[in-house]
């Protein structure tokens, strides 16, 4: 069993291997912090997946075994109301003729024991972007309000826990990765115009997923771990030579040795190097996407200071305000006007998110850095 520097995490691995792959649960070997393990866990997006375990452990207090099933049953709240609104876009989709399929946490859940283990901060899904102007008619029709239109994805979110992430396509061409895999081309038709990815390439997407979180993004967690470990020893009769042909063309092929190895480290008995010690010590290093604050001067700086990158979050691209707002892709003229708009728009929908930019911005960026 890995070992790390830290007795909630070692814990924490313990635990995760318990709830996975069955087993007797073991009594910590250090003592540990329950609310530090209850914080990580938390951080993680894991406490679904280690509370049964935990539970059989023993180890709780009635009021911190209260505390741990408020989150569980929070979460399964949110689940049931995400998972309604779920289904009828996807009636709506269908009715359309807007062909669709589930990415991420989506698909990945349904390897796991329990698919309510695995805990999803968005609903991912891929469709038809020639189709997009009746999609936003559909996401607003459910009262979803446009939060962001990126290069590949549209964001939309609904009071009070509804987060969808559709996406035109898998990977922003103009990014520094970006695997040409074609999601479309091994899918095949499951119900009305719902597609499902092919299960190799479903897998290559997993891992690049993570691999841009992990270079490109702020960091991955130990879930996508927990992912890459399930599907890599799943039931599915993969086209191995498919996927590692795949993988030497992306770059992504000693990436993917070290997160197997890994895996092998923390779900099996094999010892880990200094690879899978720093890949491990990196997931440990922030939260389930990383460690968000850690590039904020980098980020800052990219634009001049705290006045350029405060102009940038105010006045994005054109391109970018034109993704967000089709009119504007025929009138340019209302740009300006659409500027304050945008601004007021996201004080009423997303004051939170303002306020934790401006927070952060505070407390982490330096020009000393």
């Amino acid at each position: 069993m890995i070992k790390t520097e830290n007795a909630e995490a070692d814990y924490l691995l313990c635990l995760l291997k318990c709830s996975l792959l069955g087993g007797d649960v073991p009594l910590p070997q250090k003592e540990i912090n329950h609310k530090a393990l209850f914080d990580l866990a938390n951080k993680q997006q894991v406490y679904n997946i280690i509370l049964p375990s935990l539970q059989n452990a023993g180890i709780l207090t009635a009021a911190e075994e209260s505390a741990w099933n408020d989150c569980r049953l929070s979460e399964l709240r949110r689940t049931i109301v995400v998972n309604n609104e779920r289904a009828a876009i996807c009636a709506m989709l269908d009715e359309a003729g807007i062909k669709y399929m589930f990415l991420k946490g989506l698909v990945i859940r349904e390897y796991y024991p329990s698919s309510f283990m695995r805990q999803m901060s968005d609903n991912d899904i891929l469709y038809d972007k020639a189709m997009r102007d009746k999609l936003l008619k559909i996401m607003k029709h459910r009262g979803f309000y446009l939060g962001t239109a990126s290069e590949n994805s549209d964001d939309f979110y609904k009071k009070p826990y509804c987060s969808f992430e559709m996406h035109r396509d898998l990977f922003f061409e103009g990014s520094e990765f970006c695997p040409g895999l074609n999601p479309w081309e091994h899918a095949k038709k499951i119900d009305g115009c719902r597609f499902e990815m092919s299960r190799e390439d479903n897998y290559i997407y997993a891992l690049a997923h993570m691999y841009k979180h992990y270079t490109c993004g702020h960091g991955c967690g130990v879930r996508f771990l927990c992912d890459m470990y399930l599907l890599s020893h799943s039931k599915d009769k993969l086209d191995w030579d498919y996927i590692n042909s795949k993988f030497a063309e992306f770059g992504l092929a000693g990436f993917h040795r070290i997160v197997l190895s890994l895996a092998d480290c923390v779900f099996g008995e094999k010892q880990p190097g200094a690879e899978e010690k720093a890949l491990l010590s990196k997931m440990f290093d922030g939260g389930v996407f990383g460690k968000f604050e850690r590039n904020i001067t980098e980020e800052v700086n990219s634009y001049g200071g705290k006045f350029g990158w405060l102009m940038h979050r105010l006045f994005p691209k054109k391109s970018e305000m034109k993704a967000q707002y089709k009119v504007l892709e025929k009138k340019t003229f209302l740009l300006p006007f659409y500027y304050v708009y945008r601004l007021f728009d996201k004080y009423k929908h997303n004051k939170k998110v303002m306020m934790n930019d401006l927070k952060e911005l505070k407390d982490n960026y330096s020009e000393d850095k």
